[in-house]
């Protein structure tokens, strides 16, 4: 159920930073809450040059939004936080540019893998 939505102003990040964004993601992700590889989602959305705004100013804002279920120790989300965190900042992006919010969600609020 985690799902990560990067968000960034176009070609800002090339097919190949995606690709090892999202293995990164993937790896801390598992690494820290102990969940299978075919949990973790991760999708790029991008707008147009001149779309992103920090503090009221054009800016080459990005994001990086995290949803996953509840359960999960205080402890964990820290660190999950922190090693995203670090992750992101080798793109490039500046620290006042970037945003990584976390929400979440009961497990009965979401569906994914159907076992039927």
């Amino acid at each position: 159920m985690p799902l990560y939505t990067a968000i960034s102003q176009e070609g800002f990040l090339s097919d190949e930073s995606k690709t090892k964004i999202a293995q990164e993601i993937t790896r801390i992700h598992c690494t820290i809450m102990k969940v299978p590889r075919q949990f973790v989602r991760v999708v790029f959305l991008s707008y147009p040059q001149g779309s992103g705004f920090t503090a009221g100013d054009e800016a080459p804002t990005a994001c990086l939004n995290c949803v996953f279920r509840t359960g999960h120790l205080a402890g964990e989300k820290a660190e999950l936080l922190e090693q995203l965190w670090s992750m992101f900042q080798v793109t490039g992006v500046a620290s006042d540019q970037l945003a990584l919010p976390c929400k979440r969600s009961r497990h009965k609020n979401a569906m994914e893998l159907d076992r039927s």
